[in-house]
């Protein structure tokens, strides 16, 4: 089984269908494919719909139009468009995404979304529900009273339907059983007995893959999309590692529950490791926001970072999905970049500390970190480059540290150690912003403020003071100033590895030179 280097995700709709204005041709249908043909990306999930009303001809589920004869929002209105004008071309936008894969060598798998909240008979209610009303949901007194109740025998065997459409009439070349949309399973206190019925259904799906595979002559390979955190897939009742010791998906794929990117994701390394020993292939899907005052998306130095760290922890690569569209240099450099670990291993590389989102899921982030006089803040930070093989070559440039403190006192007397040696307050570049803002708005509580009085300390390390792994800052506070009461923390750490690449002269007023420039 060939493991791909990335993954896209595209839902369908965000980046396809509302932003196909008829009339439709076949040209626009295959752009979800064309647009990634010739990057990283060797397989493409695509979505099949809303949560429960699907943009292809299905003769299963409840095709979006249906029981619906005037449209109120644009958006969707676009849609129901697509799938009109693509039924009298004689196809639908799964077909021809299909197809266009095919031709251009690119797998697709469609992404089915196995759990729907839309309430009884609205616009994105299926025809499950539309039948069988509360019969097959949580029901009142739930806190999403409408999500289907995976105990009934009726959803799964209608999850399992469309299975079979895709596979069978379609001849996607996989699947993907994406359990991270409204990921909520069971009523409460019913999700442990929950955990064996969800075992049981991940098999019948390998089962029916593997009746379909028999009868067309191949194996098709499934993908889970699943949180990246062990114990909340417990929580919600997927025992991912009895499906990938039981051989029943091929690929799994991490998605980050928070909103913040990050290049460490130690809390993910267990994944890995359950696939590694099935044979079976772990990604990672990471959130596309930072908090950061130069910039809203990672850097493509931040990308590279989490690769590497990915690839050192054995995950087979990255998913992706929902980059600023439609893609320019930066997104096309990503999506190049990311899928190989080998031509990046010597590229300059950011490697991340971000501030907690959530106390109770967030245990191993350990920012802000507030400072206090005799008090010592430690902080782990993982660094995954190949160091020893650069070193020997004489081809690292003195990493830089840089460490965001908010609101700090300048007459504070500080400590600052970087595995265990002392640094140089000295030698150190400190730089202040009393107004620094955070660019991105966040979409979930963060323990840092959005504008606080910002300084920077930043420091050119010695090559050989990094480590492969974990490397630990100390910041100790030996004294604060006593007529400065407020509060000092530490929001942000970035180390920069720099390596003798291949890059063009600095220029004036611009970060490089064109490669065009005379």
């Amino acid at each position: 089984m060939s493991k791909p280097r990335l993954i896209y995700y595209n839902d369908a709709h965000h980046f396809h269908g509302k932003r196909v204005d008829p009339p439709l041709n076949l040209h626009k249908m295959c752009w979800p494919v064309d647009e990634v043909v010739g990057t990283g990306v060797e397989l493409l999930a695509f979505g099949l719909g809303y949560g429960d009303v699907y943009f292809h001809d299905s003769k299963v589920g409840r095709t979006i139009g249906e029981e619906k004869e005037t449209w109120e929002n644009f958006i969707d209105w676009r849609i129901m468009r697509m799938v009109k004008d693509a039924r009298e071309l004689g196809t639908d936008q799964v077909k021809e995404v299909i197809k266009r894969g095919r031709q251009m060598n690119l797998a697709v798998f469609p992404s089915l979304r196995l759990q729907s909240n839309n309430e009884y008979r609205s616009q994105r209610c299926g025809w499950l529900k539309w039948h069988h009303g509360g019969e097959v949901c949580f029901g009142e007194g739930e806190e999403k009273p409408w999500c289907y109740d995976f105990h009934n025998e009726l959803v799964r065997q209608d999850k399992l339907a469309m299975i079979r459409e895709m596979l069978e009439d379609y001849g996607a070349d996989g699947m993907e059983l994406d359990f991270m949309f409204q990921p909520s399973y069971f009523k409460k206190g019913e999700v442990e007995k929950g955990i064996p019925v969800l075992n049981d259904f991940v098999a019948a799906v390998r089962g029916l893959a593997d009746e379909i595979g028999v009868a067309q002559n191949r194996h098709i390979p499934l993908l889970a999309r699943v949180f990246s955190r062990r114990d909340e897939n417990l929580a919600i009742g997927l025992d991912v590692e009895t499906w990938l010791r039981q051989g029943h998906i091929d690929y799994v794929v991490g998605q980050v529950s928070e909103a913040l990117f990050e290049t460490g994701v130690s809390a993910a390394a267990w994944l890995a490791a359950a696939a590694d020993t099935t044979g079976a292939a772990a990604y990672l899907r990471p959130p596309h926001i930072v908090y950061d005052e130069r910039t809203i998306f990672p850097h493509i130095e931040m990308f590279r970072a989490l690769r590497q760290t990915l690839e050192w922890q054995g995950f087979s690569g990255l998913y992706l999905g929902y980059l600023p569209w439609p893609f320019a240099q930066r997104e096309y450099q990503i999506l190049r970049e990311v899928a190989y670990p080998e031509i990046i291993a010597r590229h300059d590389k950011r490697y991340l500390l971000q501030p907690r989102e959530d106390n109770a899921t967030a245990a191993d982030h350990f920012l802000p970190a507030t400072l206090e006089q005799g008090e010592t803040v430690t902080l782990p930070i993982i660094i995954a480059d190949y160091l020893d093989s650069a070193r020997q070559d004489g081809e690292m440039r003195p990493p830089l540290l840089i460490i965001r403190f908010a609101n700090l006192c300048i007459e504070d007397e500080l400590e600052i150690r970087f595995n265990s040696q002392l640094l140089s307050l000295d030698q150190a570049t400190i730089t202040d912003e009393r107004a620094t803002r955070i660019l991105a708005r966040m979409r979930s509580p963060v323990d840092a403020p959005e504008a606080f009085g910002g300084y920077w300390f930043r420091f050119d390390l010695d090559p050989a003071l990094l480590t492969q792994g974990q490397n630990t800052l100390e910041v100790k506070t030996i004294k604060q100033e006593k007529t400065a009461a407020f509060v000092r923390t530490i929001n942000g750490v970035e180390v920069r590895t720099q390596f003798k690449d291949f890059v063009r002269p600095e220029g004036l007023e611009t970060d490089r030179v064109s490669p065009t420039a005379p």
